[in-house]
């Protein structure tokens, strides 16, 4: 089952993909529309329908048809996981025994892989990305353009890693790779950590996060994951300053999107503040470190029920 070097950008490759929310449905469009077969893996006792609108960045409308599947398919050459942080234990654990591909793990947060019992001889590739997607039904619009960085995390070579960057980066650029996978992980947690749980609970949209009001309670929190954050990666790059300008042009950036958060409380779904705050408050405690403004947004959502 595991897979030849991809010698150039045409070959062909078949890519499984648990989790088919509006990440999982992005990279399933832009595999499909290189010539790339894709299995999307679900769950659900209903499959979604093949026929699928993609609406691009650029507001072109496309009609492509996805495989979806209850069944992991008996060959492939990736496994992308893209499901939400508390779901990739059920998702990938009943197929990690017949895995000898690569598997990347594409989610918010931190901490979910260490609730698998990954194998020594597995190769897995962590990941983040920046892109934005809404999903509506059938429709997926590509919400804003970023990118992927992705990493070795166990076994996988570089010359491996390198290939699977430039096939991804041809379907959705752009993706990088990073000697350090952790740092931007770190990072993008950081990033998580503010903008998430405050525009969950005020359910408003990335861009207010800019006002006034705002900046004592974010100043607090990065001071938090400022400590935490430069404990865990000694070549940690940023200051307090430094990290808050990459916070609030994300949050500029972003500005007439809601996150995915704020969507999952106002749908009332269970959000990933465990693997967000919640992970950098579990590493605190390691560290002696008590994050008291990130445990109070926690206790906010809880209180109100809205982690359930």
């Amino acid at each position: 089952m595991i897979s030849p070097l991809i010698q150039d950008k045409h070959v062909v490759k078949h890519i499984a993909i648990l989790g088919h929310g509006a990440i999982g449905l992005l990279w399933a469009h832009s595999l499909v529309a290189l010539g790339h077969r894709v299995t999307l893996l679900s769950h659900r006792l209903i499959l979604p329908p093949s026929k699928q609108q993609f609406v691009t960045r650029d507001g072109k409308e496309l009609i492509n048809h996805l495989i979806f599947s209850h069944n992991f398919p008996e060959s492939v050459d990736l496994v992308l996981v893209t499901t939400k942080a508390y779901q990739v234990q059920s998702a990938l654990l009943p197929h990690l025994h017949k895995i000898s591909v690569p598997i990347m793990l594409l989610h918010n947060g931190m901490g979910a892989i260490d609730t698998l019992a990954i194998d020594s001889q597995h190769q897995v590739i962590l990941a983040t990305t920046t892109h934005g997607a809404l999903k509506n039904h059938n429709t997926l619009t590509h919400t804003g353009v970023g990118n992927t960085i992705i990493g070795n995390y166990q076994n996988t070579e570089e010359g491996l890693l390198e290939e699977w960057q430039q096939l991804l980066n041809n379907a959705l650029p752009s993706v990088e790779t990073h000697s350090n996978i952790r740092q931007p992980l770190l990072l993008k947690l950081a990033i998580n950590c503010v903008i998430n749980p405050l525009t969950a609970i005020h359910q408003c949209k990335n861009g207010e996060l800019l006002n006034s009001d705002f900046q004592p309670q974010i100043d607090k929190l990065i001071a938090e994951l400022q400590q935490v954050i430069s404990k865990l990666d000694n070549d940690w790059p940023h200051d307090e300053i430094s990290l808050k300008k990459m916070i609030m042009a994300v949050a500029r950036a972003t500005a007439d999107n809601y996150s995915s958060m704020a969507q999952d409380v106002k749908y009332q779904r269970r959000t990933e503040i465990d693997f967000i705050n919640g992970y950098l408050i579990s590493k605190g405690r390691q560290l002696d470190i008590n994050l008291i403004e990130n445990s109070k947004l926690i206790a906010t959502l809880t209180k109100n029920h809205l982690s359930q």
